[in-house]
């Protein structure tokens, strides 16, 4: 079991990179994947084992002779990181900004905590493959990789499966944590041998450019004293060699990299991808108005009717009041484990500050002056703001503060990702409620501290929404049916 030491003592960085760089570094993996491996399914806090085993790969065995690792000399090791810099979540909390805090503990933590359902490989096969645009992101996927869109969900799918395939409680299927040939050949028949190698490859933390990798990362922290908080770079590689064989570091890796790879993958590989992609989350937008027959206006349509040079959102539904707005962003490493304001406001300002104090507010005020409105800012990942009042206190300061919002309050506007979006059209076409009806209710729920939600899907829970049965997403979800 693995004991807090030295609680009253500062850690400094030097300290657990000295102690690293004594011992070998398959000692170390190796002690970190039994720490992995023996509390799989406990409550534990594996994002320090990820800092362990990045530092390793970085720093370890440049010490020689090496010491010999003993349980006791690994468990001062992981202490140490645990309490490493512990001082940079006290600060807000000093400062009695629980809200930063605990920012930085969901960049930390919430990202483990993806679900996998099969609708998520449709919704991404509709955003990457089968909606068009002006620019070919399945044949720039096709052209890094090696393989197509649609191969390499079908692909997740059936490592997903076979990771979960305990859950079926039958004597003698589990999963050992290593993809045996048998295995990986059994998905080859269903699939092609070039296309497991291409997603085994890609996948897979090559030992032989291990820190590269690292480097490359898109979400890496630089600075040392904060890296204990980054996201860990296992979401683009949840496989490692390890003992000659394939491993799976950790479910819940692979949980987000299904979720994400696609998106992060050509956002840090192609510099064509963002601004196609955006288009792309506009039309998925619509689709779901159309699958709830939806009253509504097109940005097109709204400049026609608004003063020349305004502003515009991407949809207004006409009878409830309702803009909406598709922001295809995410917050950077940065300032997400330093949430200063300023850092902040310098991330968003051209995409979720911009959505609310430069499109929704004019554009609302311009068409729907005396009435109350409401906002819904549209995103591809799930952040950590899902409503917009914290935003609005760091914003408001900074544009022109003469201009009223109360025909659209901040507790009137969220900020919903994809998926989320995906379940609300199921919500409203099965007739469980309306869209003005879901908003309200959130607005009520996060009116009180004992009923407020940090995530907007937390807000769904009370509706039985049960599999996604939506028009627009029937056909990708056919192309993943393994049983034909």
């Amino acid at each position: 079991m693995l004991r807090p030491t030295q609680q009253n003592m500062k850690i400094e960085f030097n300290y657990i990179r000295n102690r690293i760089s004594e011992y070998r570094k398959d000692d170390l993996f190796d002690y970190c994947y039994q720490q992995l491996d023996r509390n799989k399914d406990k409550i534990f806090p594996i994002w320090y084992i990820f800092t362990l085993i990045k530092w390793t790969i970085i720093y370890g065995e440049k010490k020689y002779p090496p010491k010999r690792l003993t349980p006791e000399k690994f468990n001062k090791i992981y202490n140490a990181i645990s309490k490493f810099n512990e001082e940079h979540i006290s600060s807000f909390l000093k400062e009695k900004r629980a809200d930063k805090a605990f920012q930085i503990l969901y960049n930390q933590q919430f990202y483990l905590q993806k679900t996998v359902y099969k609708e998520i490989y449709a919704t991404q096969l509709k955003l990457f493959s089968s909606i068009k645009g002006k620019y070919d992101i399945e044949k720039s996927f096709f052209e890094k990789t090696g393989f197509t869109i649609l191969d390499f969900l079908y692909i997740q799918q059936i490592i997903w499966l076979y990771i979960n395939i305990g859950g079926l409680k039958k004597e003698g299927l589990y999963f050992d944590g290593f993809f045996d040939t048998h295995f990986l050949n059994l998905v080859s028949e269903m699939t092609s041998r070039e296309n497991v190698n291409c997603f085994i490859n890609l996948l897979t933390l090559n030992p032989n450019n291990a820190e590269e990798s690292i480097s490359n990362f898109r979400h890496k922290i630089n600075k040392v004293d904060l890296q204990t908080m980054e996201m860990s770079f296992f979401t683009m590689f949840p496989f490692a060699v390890w003992k000659n064989q394939i491993k799976l570091v950790h479910s819940s890796v692979f949980n987000h990299t299904i979720n994400y790879y696609i998106y992060d993958f050509l956002k840090s590989q192609d510099e064509n991808f963002t601004t196609d992609f955006g288009y792309r989350l506009e039309k998925y937008i619509e689709l779901g108005l159309k699958e709830i027959q939806a009253d509504y206006k097109t940005e097109t349509q709204l400049k026609k009717i608004l003063p020349a040079n305004s502003n515009l959102t991407d949809f207004l539904i006409e009878n409830e009041n309702i803009f909406i707005e598709s922001k295809a962003t995410e917050i950077q490493a940065l300032p997400s484990v330093n949430p200063t304001d300023e850092l902040i406001y310098n991330a968003l300002k051209t995409s979720l500050f911009k959505a609310y104090f430069e499109q929704l507010v004019p554009v609302s005020k311009s068409l729907r002056p005396d009435k109350e409105n409401w906002g819904i800012i549209i995103t591809y990942k799930e952040l950590f703001w899902s409503h917009f009042t914290k935003l609005f206190e760091i914003g408001k300061d900074r544009y022109d503060v003469s201009q009223s919002f109360d025909h659209i309050p901040p507790q009137n506007v969220f900020i919903i990702d994809v998926y989320t979006w995906d379940k609300i059209i199921q919500i409203i076409k099965d007739k469980k409620a309306t869209l003005l009806e879901i908003l309200k209710k959130a607005k009520d729920n996060n009116s009180r501290p004992e009923t407020s939600k940090q995530l907007f899907n937390m807000h769904l829970d009370d509706y039985d929404i049960g599999r996604l049965n939506l028009s627009y997403l029937s056909n990708e979800i056919n192309r993943f049916n393994i049983t034909k």
